[in-house]
């Protein structure tokens, strides 16, 4: 088996692009902590997004393809995986979603 990631330079644009956007406005949301969380969360949500449009290959069928990158799968696996990178990230600096303290 060969693994190949076949994004065209429009592909990876927009792969980068749409990972930016996750990760900022996960930043608005709530109160984080710390001032680089959208960078975890757009690294994870890229990560994941590549993972799945490039290696899940029984998804690739999904339409629309822009540029080698499967948009539907993209989108799915960028949005899952920087949601759960970014709830870690969150919980772990000790920031929340309501903007209030967690304690009682």
């Amino acid at each position: 088996m060969e693994f190949t990631i076949s994004l065209g330079i429009g592909g990876w644009i927009l792969l980068v692009g749409g990972a930016l956007v996750v990760g900022v406005i996960a930043q608005f949301v709530g109160a984080p902590r710390t001032g680089y969380e959208w960078l975890i969360t757009a690294v994870a949500a890229g990560v994941g997004a590549l993972f799945v449009s490039e290696f899940v290959t029984a998804w690739r069928t999904f339409e629309p393809v822009f540029d080698g990158l499967a948009l539907v799968p993209a989108l799915v696996g960028g949005l899952v995986v920087g949601v759960i990178a970014d709830m870690l990230t969150r919980y772990s600096t000790g920031g929340t979603y309501s903007g209030r303290s967690l304690s009682a």
